[in-house]
């Protein structure tokens, strides 16, 4: 597990309509939701995708609520 994992995950929701897509169709279920993105490659914590959030809000100058 890995903040690089969440920060890959993040970039990809960002960049990939159809992979975005994917997930939010799928985000009623979280086990399932969790499962997809294991299936996907990414392997990261709660913790470590709210650290990668502060990451991508920093290198876009993104200064959080």
């Amino acid at each position: 597990m890995s903040v690089e994992s969440a920060v890959a995950y993040i970039r990809r929701m960002r960049e990939d309509e159809a992979f975005r897509k994917l997930m939010n169709d799928n985000s009623e279920d979280e086990e399932a939701s969790w499962g997809l993105i294991r299936d996907n490659g990414f392997e990261f914590t709660m913790t470590e995708f709210k650290q990668a959030q502060d990451q991508i809000y920093a290198e876009n100058g993104i200064i959080p609520m």
